[in-house]
């Protein structure tokens, strides 16, 4: 039952920082995102949902690293299989997630000048 309890109690932590992190980025995209001309220039398009899978999937891949490596050490759920990322794993996921959120607004831009 405690080992259940830890579980969860270590998933509500997990969702939590990802909401967190989500939550931060947002801010930081939506004044992008009016800078560039507001949500209106790419919504009507194919590239929508392109612009919104690049940056989600780019800010799960940078919990998922600081939630690895930093945050699954000092947690209540105490695992000796676990261990953190490598450098160079944590080098390449960081890479293409910051590669996914550039990609993302160059869709944008772009779309802005097509249109």
């Amino acid at each position: 039952m405690k080992k259940t309890l830890d579980i969860l109690l270590e998933m509500v932590r997990m969702i939590f920082v990802i909401f967190i992190l989500l939550f931060g980025y947002s801010f930081v995209n939506i004044i992008f995102i009016v800078l560039l001309g507001g949500l209106e220039v790419i919504e009507e398009t194919v590239y929508f949902n392109l612009f919104l899978i690049l940056q989600t999937g780019a800010i799960f891949l940078l919990s998922t690293i600081f939630y690895r490596n930093k945050l699954q050490f000092s947690k209540i759920f105490k695992s000796e299989t676990q261990e953190p990322l490598s450098k160079k794993r944590t080098k390449q996921l960081f890479l293409i997630s910051i590669g996914a959120i550039i990609v993302s607004y160059f869709i944008l831009i772009t779309n802005l000048f097509l249109t």
